[in-house]
């Protein structure tokens, strides 16, 4: 068992033989911590033996492959390990540092206790996810130290009970001393601070809740805006109207002395609204954001009626409501959670039935690893690695063996308990989803067009196979209704024509950027048209009308139209941008399946060949690939050192998939593949795979799996199995 920071400096940790993860039949997953008696009667999944490093995991002990099938085989039979009975394969979607806040602020506000054993670990976590030389945190676990990072995690630490005088909390202090204090938070770090009566409220840029009460028609509305942004500025105005804080006790008045550079009494919060640490800020103000807060702060102290502000209060709250109705309490992801929590509590108190649906979920963001805890970035990964699972395995030649049907049988059960069958409230600004897929899980409720294209494939590849026909069979018409739900969210006006965004058509102009207050993150405002959600919902389509003529002529002109988007979208040194993994490895990757699909390729298509040659040039000397996360950051590509299993995989597979003629240089990318592969099947983990909004890194546990074994699998197809060379 390794050992970790956390335990070098006398931090307590918890059993890992204790723990258990609970997953239902809709991906539900809920850790759980047990007496040594209740242990006794529950065995550990393998995928918890392997994650807390239990010895008991039973790791497989194959012969060395010597072939890339053989590879392959080994990856899927460490994968098929992982995977719950549920058909989950659970991943601990880590890498922000900004959504534990939430969890341990909303306890602090409603006077909940977190039980002992989370608070080890999630203390774990955080001291385990320390920057190694100046003890601060970033906006994501690979990050460089800033402000938001720094102060809220340490405002964690000191609410968990860890003291001031700790060599962890006493190394973070002087970071954010030298980072110039607190008081250099962005927005949501200062509205986290002021709920916690650790800033004022008159430092706070506004968030005026009254705009939800304006007509849809408004093209500024907020239901506008993107699902994420909303589902956040929703209860922040409610909070930041109210100017809601907790009351003050001895622990927050130590903290007050903390984590400033002057003494706090002496602090003229509202001259700080605009105050960024220049290490945080990756999106500064327009002047436009800035000249509209200037007369909000106006408007607010002076001229807002209370008659309006209680009406805006009940407005924003009724729509919380429909939000948590739609989502079962787990609203869209954790930070939205703990903002609407924290209202539902002012609202009604602990026993409103707002608050209690919202409290039923608490848990569900929350997973444990050998690190320790922490909040995830929403709820899971479960149908997206499921879909990803079903398909690659089949595409690997893998599916149809015995030995892997069980895993098929599973991930596709999920598949099939998790399609939408129901709309959303009325009046709560949702489009229709029933027939589409999420991200996650179906109790989470939003649909998403990558995820539902992506299941769509998987569901049919299922379906069409004799070795499965014995599995419950999906309706041709539950088929056609993701199809009606791809159909409806392409976005085929004067934005962007031919994209798919993630959760919605884009339905305000991008424009609204430039009042974007967020200040850590680009581009929250509206839907964005993403290549990877484009590629993938070409790849559900073309699939299904290889097999289906639901609505034919309209599909058609869909892919056509997404083709020619891809298209556009290629940079003039042949690459494409990727906004939700790193980067434009994973974007090219896409974008080279996607038009292979309808026949383009290395040497028919001078759009792929671009795309492929790009990839090749960035071939490192080791044979692989390797790409920064600094991509994002930047728009321009930035090589590792060395080459990343998950991103030679990625070029690896778009290279096959495109026909490229130089089977040497795939080659050597197999070859990487199978030297990372450890003896017993398994890959390990590198660096993070995702991002998101351009600037935080993510991790996604299971791609170092599923991506090599497509890799492997595709070569095998292309060139048969034999020794590389």
């Amino acid at each position: 068992m390794t050992t970790y920071y956390s335990e070098t400096v006398g931090l307590e940790r918890t059993d890992p033989s204790l723990w258990r993860l609970r997953t239902d039949s809709l991906g539900r997953e809920l850790w759980a911590y047990l007496s040594p008696e209740e242990a006794a009667l529950e065995p550990q999944s393998t995928y918890v033996q392997h994650l807390l490093q239990v010895p008991e995991f039973p790791a497989p002990k194959p012969l060395r492959a010597r072939t890339p099938f053989a590879a392959a085989q080994n990856g899927a039979d460490f994968l098929a390990l992982l995977q719950e009975d549920s058909g989950v394969f659970p991943c601990q979607y880590k890498g922000p540092m900004f959504m534990t806040i939430g969890y341990v602020a909303s306890h602090y506000f409603t006077k909940t206790e977190i039980p002992a054993h989370i608070k080890i670990e999630l203390i774990r976590y955080i001291v385990n996810t320390a920057h190694p030389v100046d003890g601060g945190w970033g906006l994501h676990s690979v990050d460089k130290s800033t402000c938001f990072g720094t102060t809220m995690n340490y405002v964690i630490l000191r609410l968990l009970g860890l003291p001031a005088t700790h060599v962890v909390v006493r190394k973070a202090r002087k970071t954010l001393h030298r980072l110039g204090g607190a008081i250099g938070n962005p927005h949501w770090g200062k509205a986290w601070l002021a709920l916690l009566n650790l800033y004022s409220w008159e430092g706070v840029n506004p968030a005026p809740p009254e705009m939800w009460m304006l007509p849809y028609a408004v093209p500024i509305h907020p239901a506008r805006w993107w699902v994420h942004t909303r589902a956040i500025y929703l209860p922040l105005g409610y909070l930041s109207l109210s100017r809601a804080q907790c009351a003050l006790d001895d622990l927050l008045s130590a903290i007050r002395t903390e984590i400033y550079t002057q003494d706090y009494a002496s602090i003229d919060f509202s001259r700080h609204r605009d105050t960024v640490c220049g290490v945080d800020l990756y999106y500064p103000h327009t002047t436009l954001l800035n000249t509209l807060n200037a007369g909000l702060v106006v408007y607010e102290k002076y001229l807002r009626p209370n008659w309006l502000l209680k009406r805006a209060h009940r407005r924003v709250f009724e729509l919380i409501q429909k939000e948590v109705e739609n989502t079962d309490g787990l609203t869209i992801a954790p930070v939205s959670h703990a903002f609407d929590l924290i209202v539902a509590y002012i609202e009604g108190g602990k026993d409103s039935p707002t608050y209690k649906m919202l409290y039923s979920r608490v848990n569900d963001t929350l997973f444990h690893g050998p690190q320790g805890m922490v909040v995830m970035g929403t709820n899971g990964v479960q149908v997206w690695d499921a879909a990803f699972a079903v398909q690659y395995l089949f595409m690997a030649g893998l599916a149809e063996l015995p030995r892997y049907r069980g895993v098929v049988a599973r991930a596709y059960t999920l598949l099939l308990h998790s399609q939408f069958d129901t709309e959303c409230v009325p009046g709560s600004f949702r489009d229709a989803r029933d027939g589409g897929w999420p991200f996650s899980t179906k109790t989470q409720g939003y649909t998403v067009s990558d995820c539902s294209a992506e299941a769509l494939k998987a569901i049919i590849m299922v379906k069409n196979s004799p070795v499965f026909g014995d599995l419950p069979q999906i309706e041709d018409t539950r088929l056609h209704a993701t199809v009606d739900v791809l159909l409806s969210l392409q976005n085929t006006g004067s934005f962007h024509f031919g994209s798919f965004s993630t959760y919605e058509k884009i339905k305000a102009t991008p424009m609204l950027e430039l009042i974007n207050p967020a200040e850590v993150f680009g581009n929250i405002m509206v839907e964005y048209p993403y290549v990877e959600c484009t590629d993938s919902c070409v790849l559900g389509l073309t699939y299904f009308r290889e097999h289906y003529d639901y609505r034919a002529a309209e599909v058609d002109a869909a892919i056509a139209n997404a083709i020619d988007y891809i298209v556009s979208l290629q940079e003039p040194d042949g690459s494409w941008y990727g906004c939700w993994g790193i980067c434009f490895t994973y974007a090219g990757m896409f974008a080279l399946e996607a038009l292979e699909t309808v026949g383009r390729t290395y040497q028919n298509d001078a759009t792929v060949k671009k795309g492929c040659d790009f990839l090749v040039a960035r071939q490192l000397i080791d044979g692989g690939w390797g790409e920064s996360m600094k991509s994002c950051e930047t728009h321009t590509y930035v090589s590792t050192r060395a080459a990343l299993v998950v991103q030679t995989a990625w070029a690896v597979i778009g290279l096959l998939l495109a026909q490229y003629p130089d089977r040497t240089v795939i080659a050597r990318g197999v070859k990487v593949l199978m030297e990372r592969q450890k003896e017993n099947g398994e890959w390990v983990f590198e660096e993070p795979e995702g991002v998101f909004n351009h600037s935080c890194a993510i991790e996604y546990a299971s791609y170092k799996f599923l991506f090599p074994i497509k890799a492997l699998g595709l070569w095998c197809a292309r060139y048969g199995d034999g020794p590389i060379h």
